[in-house]
């Protein structure tokens, strides 16, 4: 109790744990997506070595993937129904968004490879989670790496 007032005070011994502010504003859009612009400015620009198909299946990971550093567990066919395409097509594209950094590996089931998005090129989650997730990853590189079967096929 402050004597000087006559107002009665809860003391706190023990520090409450910080919650994370997260921009859920309903009922749109609803959760939000940390991209850095000057990555998008770059994925766009005609000399990124990306397309708008690469660019589509990283925006799809971007949106359909679960909070955090969780992976995106859909297979090929899954995702070339929702955005239309071939699954080996859609493959082609998240092994080049694989190899440029956009997206890492998270997770293997049997033969299934499942991808999530590199917290550096987009995060779904608060800011104090963004930090600890990006302490050990690549940064994503543009332009887009050359194709790895090209460079073994040029080599013979």
């Amino acid at each position: 109790m402050n004597r000087d007032t006559g107002e009665i005070t809860q003391l706190e011994f023990f520090e409450r744990p910080k919650t994370g502010i997260r921009y859920d504003w309903r009922p749109n859009p609803g959760r939000h997506v940390n991209v850095p612009k000057e990555l998008v400015k770059r994925l766009y620009d005609k000399s990124s070595g990306y397309n708008a198909g690469d660019r589509d299946v990283f925006f799809f990971y971007l949106g359909f993937s679960p909070d955090g550093t969780e992976p995106l567990r859909m297979t090929f066919k899954e995702i070339a129904d929702v955005i239309g395409g071939r699954p080996d097509t859609i493959a082609k594209r998240v092994g080049k968004l694989n190899r440029g950094g956009l997206l890492l590996e998270a997770e293997r089931v049997g033969r299934i490879v499942f991808y999530r998005a590199n917290p550096r090129s987009g995060f779904d989650g608060a800011a104090e989670d963004q930090v600890q997730a990006v302490k050990d990853v690549r940064f994503p590189v543009i332009p887009a790496p050359a194709n790895a079967e090209v460079k073994r096929k040029a080599a013979s």
